[in-house]
């Protein structure tokens, strides 16, 4: 009988010093696991943050503007965007006036558009075509406020281009892109000075390329949804590279055309 009553007392008094040992050992462990599981997530977080970084700088390193402020590029670009204004006799016919009994004689109407220099050592500035096509009198005018005679080189009516020429110095040019560069979706910029605010910079992308506009016999026009208006005529297309994609020739529908690249290239071969 005492056997029989030992063993159970020595089993509840080993059992009963065991039991605070046994909650350490499960505290102990699950603080150890509390403690790696913060390490764990930590470590998580670190890596997705530094992931985030290294994919917003390599985004940076490849771009050449960043979109979320297109002024830097502005600031480099607008400089080499000039006004143009011309005056000329309209190619219409004249106004027939029959008390005189004679026609009365034209009457100079002036021009407003825009203009763009490709070389800024020869002073060489691309403009649309039916700006100066009648013009008698050309005058650019820079951004730093100086108005200077041109003098026209050489006019395409088929593609809408013109290549005007000025002496002055200190002047900035844009770089024409590479043809068969441009691509649907690109973003642009277009430069002009609608309605003779003065210069204004407006957003947008490419829309379609190879198009036609009516008036313009060149059916390889890029067309773009940038907001142009009166005056934009021949002002700059120009990409976040800030190279020259085409010069703005017509709008139509809400959509601005522009003569590409080859056009202007093709203008400067014919003025040499």
């Amino acid at each position: 009988m005492r056997i029989l009553k030992s063993h159970p007392i020595r089993d509840v008094r080993l059992f009963r010093q065991r039991s605070p040992n046994r909650c350490l050992m499960s505290r102990s462990i699950f603080c150890r696991c509390l403690k790696w599981i913060g390490v764990s997530v930590w470590s998580l977080v670190l890596v997705l943050g530094s992931g985030a970084c290294w994919g917003d700088d390599l985004y940076r390193e490849q771009e050449t503007y960043s979109t979320r402020s297109l002024a830097p590029l502005v600031k480099r670009i607008s400089p080499a965007v000039v006004g143009i204004r011309s005056w000329g006799v309209p190619s219409e016919p004249r106004i027939f006036d029959p008390e005189a009994g004679f026609p009365d004689p034209p009457t100079p109407r002036e021009l407003q558009g825009a203009g763009v220099i490709v070389d800024a050592l020869a002073g060489l500035i691309v403009t649309a075509d039916h700006l100066v096509a009648n013009a008698t009198v050309v005058k650019a005018l820079l951004q730093d406020g100086r108005a200077l005679n041109a003098v026209l080189l050489a006019r395409s009516e088929r593609d809408d281009v013109a290549l005007l020429r000025i002496a002055a110095d200190n002047l900035r040019a844009l770089a024409l892109e590479k043809p068969g560069a441009l691509e649907v979706g690109e973003l642009v910029l277009a430069i002009g000075d609608p309605q003779d605010w003065g210069q204004s910079v407006t957003f947008g992308i490419v829309s379609a390329l190879h198009r036609s506009c009516p008036g313009i016999a060149n059916s390889d026009l890029v067309q773009s949804d940038v907001l142009v208006g009166q005056g934009n005529s021949g002002g700059a297309l120009v990409n976040i590279r800030g190279k020259l994609i085409g010069v703005i020739v017509a709008r139509r529908g809400g959509f601005a055309f522009a003569a590409p690249v080859d056009a202007v290239t093709r203008l400067f071969v014919s003025a040499q």
